[in-house]
């Protein structure tokens, strides 16, 4: 059927072009301006201009062309050129607080339902990570700032349960100049034998994100040149995702030095960067921040630091048909939490993190061809992650074994106390690599076709030495799994074992542009992607379109599918290990002999049949043009399924029933005594759970009033959210006797919703630099609950086979009581609405100079509720800080 579709095109086609010249110049001294990326936003044809200003850009269509010109440093611009126009002279803009309009929310002018945040936006809250920034999106609030653990995102969604939102936020993909980055080969998790993985990290904090998304905190803004944000249907280009994609563009091109100081609190980031014009064909850059953060500015226990650095280097040949960019990017995270002088029992935490990315994003016009370019981009990530924890601990005396083997072993004696040391040693590797062309048709009838043709490969591999446990003055300590209490045993695991993975794709995106009369304009992406994720196979159509009935309404509406493969932590976990002592436990006899010994039962534990997550998203919209304002509204829903989640996995053995002989002062020994039942609860993650989400977000631009120099914007976002889970919860039964074990429970599902709305306002005097901007952020709603209808389905029995019980007799307390629990429903209400106002106060100098101050709640609001247990407590909203930078350009 495509092949059938693509001859359709090419026998249709006219293989017409419209050549366009023209120059470059700076607004404000008139010279010319080389170096200029110039790209048609309809078929993505593109030029660079030369060393006197001036490009050439061949267009395969004789429709309306809008081009868009970009240089670092410059304000870009979009032109519209009519039939008779074939040459133009453009003038660009330093991009300061002189400019006449300056944009500091996402920019609204879009072809879909995508959000772009400029250099001036990603400035606007002082941000010292990019979690900071994506908090002014719609449906996002400013938290409380801390950078001391791990940050990530979730875009259109309610979500509050830890692990809804850790999945949702684990398909939230992030694009930097074309190259994923990638957290799938993360492993630093202590113990992935009790479901999804435990983190390390104090009682509060975490700080290790394995399964849970990119860590916002990594990646500072000091060299970004823009943010796109992806919230609905991403384009068939771009994979391994299911909640949304952030595509970011880094500093590419000739600029001053600028050097830049911040403080926020106890967090302090210092930065520096320069872009270098070699010659009219080659520009280098390069940037270094350093950060420091600390979660009380009393002392200095708890402690991240971040060190990033980055150079790039991009040639362009004589006539711009070649355009190559090399990136090398290093990184050193630190989070610290170290010993309290005033708590023995305080946990000692460490996780390091050193690596290294390098990137190369080819873009290649070729003339002999039959395709208009070729674009290659090829990336290679690799990290070392360390992580360690040690705890003080003062406990009864216990056993312990490291063996591998099922049988009873005999034990190590764990004296009471002792330090006890974890750590995790991963070493993630991943690469990427995509090869893609493109071409423009023009059939008779003046529709468009851009087309789009890629295929890609990523791969990902972790060989560090993995996860070890030790005691200080002891060989080995693994903890002793309890019996009854399903608590599983940990061994030393080599992430040697685990294999390399690898995603393979290809994608064919058509791009459709029709121009009608009366200004009626149509723009369709359809695309189709085929993933092969770890053997996993899906197609995945994807479309997005847009309809301008005039000059005031445009209709939007979109659908797609998408998919996310699972981590190596979720499909390599090793196994799961239960060690119980044999008889009564220790065997003392004081100053003679300490003996014990523990029985070991083994379950296979890697998840290799679990398959990528999936999630279908729709969107519809209508925006509307005002003489006052523009006004956007967008409609979505979208469902994720086969959802990661842990699952109780029941286990039935039959084992050696050992028998301890204690005889005076002898040592003592055992002896099997026949056999004897067996039960445990083991885990295993399975793609058991899936969750709907649908709402509304409305965005409205007011025209500036210019007599006030005021610019007034405002956003709105209501969320409503399902979670739901295949997942089955066991509860042992309260009669010893009762012939049935366990009863068993289907999972609670939960419901949420969210309203929140944000205001803008922006004072800007253009003739001195000067910038006021206050944002106001209100909740309106906010409310979750937890259905009563989580009633007894059925019971194992005692060799853990399933009987159902009934619809009529799951409430029957006569013959079920030993196994009906309370289902004891959840809820909460945000019982107030919530407001919080924060202040930027920006002014540039001429001398190179500028400053900036920032406030959160500079209103110092500290609204109170009282939670499900009576208590009067503090509401979440971001507290009052005070901020600083300071930047000097020479």
């Amino acid at each position: 059927m495509r092949s059938i579709l693509l001859f359709f095109l090419i026998s249709t086609s006219v293989f017409s072009q419209r050549v366009i010249t023209g120059k470059v110049i700076d607004k404000e001294t008139s010279t010319t301006l080389s170096g200029v990326f110039i790209r048609d936003m309809k078929s993505d044809n593109w030029s660079i201009s030369d060393k006197n200003g001036k490009f050439i850009i061949t267009i395969p269509y004789f429709e309306d062309i809008e081009l868009n010109f970009s240089l670092l440093g410059k304000m870009e611009s979009n032109i519209v050129l009519k039939n008779n126009e074939n040459n133009i002279t453009v003038s660009l803009e330093d991009n300061t607080l002189r400019l006449k309009e300056v944009v500091v929310t996402a920019n609204k002018e879009r072809k879909y339902s995508e959000l772009t945040l400029g250099t001036n936006a990603i400035n606007n809250v002082q941000a010292f990570s990019l979690d900071d920034v994506l908090q002014q999106l719609p449906g996002q609030t400013t938290t409380k700032f801390n950078l001391n653990e791990f940050k990530n995102i979730v875009f259109r969604t309610a979500s509050e349960t830890s692990l809804s939102y850790a999945a949702k936020a684990f398909g939230t993909s992030f694009v930097m100049d074309d190259i994923p980055i990638s957290n799938n080969e993360n492993m630093q998790a202590f113990n992935p034998n009790s479901g999804l993985a435990n983190d390390f990290g104090t009682k509060i904090n975490t700080f290790t994100n394995t399964n849970k998304g990119v860590d916002l905190r990594e990646i500072s803004t000091n060299n970004i040149e823009e943010i796109k944000v992806i919230q609905g249907i991403a384009s068939a280009k771009y994979g391994d995702m299911t909640s949304g994609l952030v595509l970011i563009t880094t500093k590419v091109g000739n600029s001053p030095y600028r050097v830049s100081a911040s403080i926020r609190d106890a967090t302090s980031q210092l930065n520096l960067t320069k872009g270098v014009k070699l010659n009219s064909n080659n520009a280098m850059n390069f940037g270094i921040n350093y950060l420091d953060a600390k979660a009380d500015p009393r002392d200095n226990i708890l402690n991240f630091q971040r060190v990033n650095g980055s150079i790039s280097w991009q040639y362009k040949n004589n006539d711009a048909t070649i355009k190559n960019t090399v990136n090398t990017s290093f990184r050193m995270n630190l989070d610290d939490a170290k010993s309290d002088p005033d708590d023995i029992t305080a946990v000692v935490v460490k996780n390091e993190k050193q690596g290294f990315s390098l990137s190369n994003n080819l873009m290649w016009k070729p003339k002999n061809l039959w395709v208009d370019g070729i674009n290659v981009n090829a990336g290679l990530s690799y990290d070392r992650q360390f992580s360690r924890r040690e705890r003080w601990l003062n406990t009864y005396t216990s056993a312990a074994t490291d063996s591998r083997e099922e049988g009873i072993h005999e034990a190590i004696i764990v004296p009471s106390q002792y330090t006890s040391i974890n750590t995790v040693e991963g070493i993630p590797i991943s690469t990427f690599l995509t090869l893609e062309t493109t071409k423009t048709l023009t059939n008779k009838n003046n529709w468009i076709h851009s087309l789009v043709f890629g295929i890609s490969n990523r791969m990902s591999a972790n060989k560090g030495e993995g996860r070890k446990n030790a005691a200080t003055g002891l060989v080995n300590y693994y903890t002793l799994g309890k019996e009854g209490s399903g608590t599983l045993a940990y061994r030393d695991y080599d992430f040697g074992q685990t294999k390399t993975e690898y995603q393979t794709s290809a994608y064919l995106e058509d791009r459709i542009f029709k121009n009608f009369e009366n200004d009626r304009l149509l723009n369709i992406d359809f695309g189709l992607r085929f993933d092969n994720q770890m053997g996993s196979v899906s197609l995945q159509p994807r479309l997005n379109s847009s309809y301008t009935l005039n000059k005031i309404v445009r209709l939007r509406a979109g659908g797609g599918i998408s998919s996310k493969a699972p981590s190596l932590n979720q499909l390599y976990t090793g196994e799961r290990y239960f060690d119980k002592l044999v008889g009564s436990g220790i065997y003392t006899y004081p100053g003679i002999y300490q003996k014990a010994w523990i029985q070991t039962i083994i379950t296979p534990g890697d998840n290799l049949n679990l398959k990528p997550s999936k999630s279908y998203r729709t969107e519809l919209g209508l925006d509307i043009k005002l003489p006052f304002a523009s006004v956007n509204f967008t409609g979505y829903y979208n469902k994720l399924f086969n959802g990661f989640s842990g699952q109780q996995v029941p286990v039935y053995k039959i084992i050696p029933k050992a028998e301890v002989i204690v005889t005076g002062t002898e040592i003592p020994t055992y002896k099997i005594n026949g056999t004897e039942k067996f039960y445990y609860m083991s885990n295993a993650i399975t793609n058991n759970s899936s969750s709907e989400d649908k709402g509304l977000e409305t965005t409205i631009n007011f025209k500036k009033i210019k007599a006030l120099n005021l610019d007034i914007s405002m956003n709105a976002s209501y969320t409503s959210t399902k979670d739901f889970s295949d997942a089955k919860e066991y509860y042992p039964s309260s009669s010893l006797l009762s012939s049935e074990l366990y009863g068993v429970y289907d999972k609670k599902n939960y419901w949420m919703d969210n309203f929140t709305a944000s205001f803008n306002f922006n004072y800007h005097i253009p003739a001195v630099g000067l910038l006021v901007s206050v944002r106001s952020e209100h909740v309106l709603l906010r409310n979750s609950k937890s259905p009563t209808g989580n009633f007894l389905n059925g019971y194992l029995d005692t060799e853990l086979v399933y009987h159902e019980i009934p619809l009529e007799d799951r409430t029957n307390i006569q013959k079920y009581a030993h196994l009906i629990r309370d289902p004891g429903q959840t809820q909460s209400k945000l019982q107030n609405v919530l407001h919080n106002f924060h202040l930027r106060v920006s002014k540039d100098f001429l001398n190179g100079f500028s400053v900036s101050l920032y406030s959160t709640n500079f209103l110092n609001l500290k609204p109170y509720y009282y939670d499900t247990s009576g208590l009067k407590v503090l509401s979440n909203i971001a507290p009052l800080t005070f901020g600083a930078s300071l930047n000097y350009q020479f």
